[in-house]
């Protein structure tokens, strides 16, 4: 009963901790009012002020001692904001005492003092529950925090597993109660030795058993579940997310590389798409000049169909285009490219049966820089409508019908940079040629890892059913 009631103390203290900052900062106000005549009668008040700023103060140190206990805070900045939370409590306490003072001289020091512990407390406070750098996250530069931000991966498959792919996600949605400075739960998810670890209810990581960790089943938990992760409210893991945590628990270990775990198609895609954000980021792939600007109706039409249309950026006219929202593309849908053909830059097209005549049309969009169209139905025949795209520098080609013949064309794009190939015609063996004719090309293969029936179609492995 005594522990439950000391723990319900504690956990007040988020609640206790602003009303000394209120009546303080109050305080302060009324102080600075005093030196006009015609406000000298509000003594009374700054004495009222300084007296509830200091027993809220104290009562906000003791509520603060017993949260400590928790274990879940950086030992040295809670050591810190501790005593600066006591000191703080002490002066305020001798501001109700002078506040009747003739002197003005301590009036003056005990009032800026008050300030300046008033303004480092907060910001200690601040740290320990939001995390470093809290106070200018959104200033600036400084609104991207860097301790989160996921490095380019240039060569997904040459990644390490762990340290470049699953560890950045873990920081970034779970660093803000997990790590050096604030261990909710006494875990800490920024380092390998600490997901080991595990929390204070145990371990959170089994070794190809994702349904058996807690680290899986806390995500995938309805989010109105008490244990669900990241508490409601927080950045939540993405579909897409969820499944590369699950793939590196059930496959992988800390420290292969992300090529020596199997991967089936979907989760190759995902892992692929980091890639891809990679190459965007280091280069944003653009043609140079300028364009007019796509007409409003033309982009509303297009969007009506259900085609994704958005700038690639404020600075110009250039648009990418995404049809993921549209199953199957036809070639009625595709004709409306012909409307955004100056602008189109950015071309996303997968899982469509086009005619020669849609083909040809995407491959008199000049300014195309970037395009996936993977899963649909080019063969090499349909391809040499793309030859035309000189400013090309990224082509998904995954799960095409073009050949080795086909994939040799390519020499004749004199801007690429990234080929993405696999499910094609291209026997295992043929691979090496093209790269030796495409000798400044990064070639990603594929590795998938897909069952052939007799049939000859392929069986994709179903993603992972959330329990």
């Amino acid at each position: 009963m005594i522990d439950a009631l000391l723990n319900f103390t504690g956990h007040l203290h988020p609640l206790l901790v602003h009303l000394p900052i209120g009546f303080l900062l109050l305080a302060l106000v009324l102080q600075w009012l005093r030196a006009r005549k015609k406000y000298a009668g509000i003594v009374p008040a700054i004495r009222i002020a300084y007296g509830l700023g200091s027993l809220s103060a104290f009562a906000s140190c003791i509520s603060g001692w017993l949260l400590s206990g928790s274990g879940e805070y950086d030992p040295e900045t809670l050591s810190l904001h501790k005593w600066m939370g006591i000191s703080l409590a002490i002066v305020s306490a001798a501001g109700f005492y002078f506040s009747k003072k003739p002197e003005k001289r301590w009036r003056i020091i005990i009032g800026t003092t008050v300030f300046v512990l008033v303004m480092i407390t907060g910001h200690l406070g601040g740290t320990l529950t939001h995390g470093e750098g809290f106070l200018i996250k959104g200033i600036g530069k400084n609104n991207s925090d860097s301790s989160v931000m996921r490095k380019p991966i240039a060569n997904v498959e040459e990644a390490a597993a762990f340290a470049d792919v699953i560890q950045p996600l873990l920081i970034e949605k779970c660093g803000n109660c997990h790590n050096a400075k604030k261990q909710k739960g006494g875990l800490r998810l920024d380092g390998k030795e600490w997901v080991l670890k595990g929390g204070k209810d145990g371990k959170i990581y089994e070794p190809g058993k994702a349904e058996a960790s807690e680290l899986y089943k806390r995500v995938i938990l309805d989010p109105l579940e008490e244990k669900h992760m990241p508490p409601k409210g927080k950045p939540q893991l993405t579909e897409k997310e969820i499944l590369l945590l699950h793939w590196w628990i059930s496959e992988g270990d800390f420290e292969k590389k992300v090529k020596d775990i199997p991967q089936n198609p979907k989760e190759k895609e995902i892992l692929l798409a980091l890639q891809s954000a990679a190459a965007a980021q280091e280069k944003p792939m653009l043609p140079e000049g300028t364009v007019s600007k796509a007409s409003a109706s033309v982009i509303e039409t297009l969007q009506k169909a259900g085609i994704t249309v958005v700038p690639v950026s404020s600075e110009s006219s250039f648009l990418s285009v995404n049809f993921v929202s549209i199953p199957k593309a036809d070639d009625a849908t595709v004709a409306l490219l012909s409307k955004i053909r100056p602008q189109l830059v950015w071309l996303k097209l997968g899982y469509a049966n086009l005619s020669a005549a849609s083909w040809k049309l995407i491959g008199s969009c000049d300014n195309l820089t970037r395009i996936s169209i993977e899963h649909t139905n080019l063969d090499d025949q349909s391809l040499a409508y793309l030859l035309s795209l000189q400013q090309l520098q990224y082509l998904n080609l995954v799960a095409t019908k073009i050949t080795e013949k086909g994939a040799q064309q390519l020499e004749k794009l004199p801007k690429l940079q990234q080929l993405y190939l696999g499910q094609n015609n291209i026997a295992s063996g043929e691979f090496a040629a093209i790269q030796k004719r495409l000798n400044k090309v990064k070639i990603d293969s594929g590795n998938y890892h897909v069952e052939n029936l007799v049939t000859d179609t392929q069986l994709l492995k179903p993603a992972p059913v959330k329990k």
